[in-house]
């Protein structure tokens, strides 16, 4: 809603907007904004719920933040690259090797 302020907000996946906008959809019509959101999820999830659910918590246990996370899982980064692109967000230092079993967790979830 225009002009609402959100004071509590946390990122969530992709894949969990999607499962959410397909329950209220259920129940009746979406506004515009929502079958635009519901479309873009639709289009680009790459994982299920419960898939980024596991990923989110391995990522988690390497330190990651959660905006860091919930982003390498929207985009599944094919290559490391392109993880160091988005690792930017964490506004530390990573070594090779955490970057590695980064890596390595994306290419486990990937189909």
């Amino acid at each position: 809603m225009i002009g609402k302020e959100n004071s509590d907000s946390k990122p969530v996946s992709i894949a969990k907007v999607l499962e959410v906008l397909e329950h209220r959809k259920k129940g009746g019509e979406l506004g515009y904004e929502q079958e635009l959101v519901y479309e873009y999820a639709k289009k680009f999830s790459k994982l299920s719920e419960a898939d980024s659910k596991k990923m989110y918590k391995e990522l988690d246990e390497l330190g990651l933040r959660d905006k860091t996370s919930f982003k390498i899982i929207e985009v599944m980064p094919i290559d490391i690259s392109q993880l160091k692109l988005i690792l930017v967000m964490e506004r530390r230092a990573l070594e090779e090797q955490e970057i590695a079993n980064i890596m390595k967790v994306v290419d486990s979830y990937r189909k």
